[in-house]
């Protein structure tokens, strides 16, 4: 069965709309995470270069916004000009895309705020009670998509957080650990996206898959991942099966809650399968090599040995940030992904940030 990405459907329903509207140059979704209050770019159908990509911003440092979300009513700004003295990234990017007007409606479901669905256009008072009426349809019949999509996520979700909490209790990564890392990750994919190819949905699906990626560890025997002396070979090759253990949940949890349907799910069992294979072949389980390791895999890869290295563990005590980037460097090309090194290094500010933000209780 073929699954079309929530970025194919705006692309679909911008192509049905553009006969209609000649002057509708975007659409654009951005979806709502409200653990940490987030507004993210996630998908659009943009005429010309997107304005806005890997957006990531808190909705309660956007007012208009949230008092969209509160109130649950669509907004139309009839000349998006009233925004030329705003030092906002949004209105910015909206005006340097020479957009004029725009329509915007918050997606609610059951009272939950999925996300909100951008309309703009490249005249002034393009959005009137005509097209407004026509486009909330459109509106709604995406809210219904999203909310089926975010629903089989939710359920996904549930079911990592219940196994990676189970995880936790049997493996030194902590659950800030997985935090960190779902963040190194995320800002590995977004400065890569060009070269790799990435859009708003996967660096998403990266950012939300990555934390998963050691569930196997469920599987390993307490007197071998616990152990604090250095592994026989023969303990070795039971750890090593860690990958193919995560690799059969996924499986089992896709099958058994019904979740096939979700788009990128073969990102996810990428990310457990294979966050152990290395650039030159060295790695595990099958000896991929360079471009062979699928690209959210590479991300993932060089985020958890960075953050493994720069946390203390009870067998080790933590690297420097540079010292982990030195050594990062040293194997770029043979242990890891250069152009992954690469943003590793130019991130480094960012990841002592995040680093700091998300930090362990010290180990006894």
């Amino acid at each position: 069965m073929q699954h079309h990405s929530i970025n194919d459907t705006i692309l679909n329903i911008h192509d049905e709309l553009r006969g209609r509207f000649p002057s509708l140059r975007r659409v654009a979704l951005a979806v709502y995470e409200s653990q940490t209050d987030s507004l993210k770019t996630f998908a659009h159908s943009t005429e010309g270069y997107p304005p806005l990509a890997f957006y990531d911003v808190k909705l309660s440092d956007v007012p208009s916004l949230k008092e969209l979300a509160e109130s649950g009513q669509p907004r139309v700004i009839d000349d998006l000009s009233i925004f030329a003295d705003s030092t906002s990234q949004h209105s910015q990017g909206m005006l340097a895309a020479n957009y004029k007007s725009s329509y915007t409606e918050p997606l609610v479901c059951d009272d939950l705020l999925l996300g909100f669905l951008f309309f703009d256009a490249d005249c002034v008072g393009y959005f009137d009670a005509e097209t407004t009426h026509y486009l909330s349809s459109y509106a709604k019949m995406l809210t219904a998509i999203i909310a089926i999509q975010f629903a089989s996520m939710r359920t996904l979700n549930g079911a990592v957080s219940t196994a990676i909490e189970f995880s936790r209790h049997r493996d030194e990564e902590t659950a800030m650990h997985l935090k960190r890392m779902a963040c190194y990750s995320r800002r590995i994919a977004v400065k890569t996206a060009e070269q790799f190819g990435l859009d708003d949905e996967d660096v998403e699906f990266i950012y939300r898959f990555s934390e998963l990626h050691d569930i196997g560890k469920i599987a390993i025997p307490d007197s071998i991942l616990f152990k604090q002396d250095k592994l026989s070979p023969e303990e070795y090759e039971v750890i090593k099966t860690h990958v193919t253990k995560g690799r059969e949940m996924a499986d089992m949890m896709t099958r058994e809650f019904g979740l096939d349907g979700i788009y990128h799910i073969s990102m996810l069992k990428n990310i457990i399968s294979y966050h152990h294979e290395r650039y030159d072949g060295s790695g595990y389980p099958e000896g991929l090599a360079g471009d062979e390791i699928p690209v959210e895999a590479r991300i993932v890869a060089i985020a958890d040995v960075f953050d493994s290295l720069t946390c203390d563990r009870p067998y080790k005590r933590a690297w420097s940030v540079d010292e982990a980037i030195s050594y990062l460097q040293e194997n770029s090309g043979v242990l890891f992904e250069p152009l992954c090194v690469e943003a590793v290094t130019s991130l480094r500010e960012e990841f002592i940030e995040i680093h700091a933000r998300y930090h362990d209780e010290p180990w006894h």
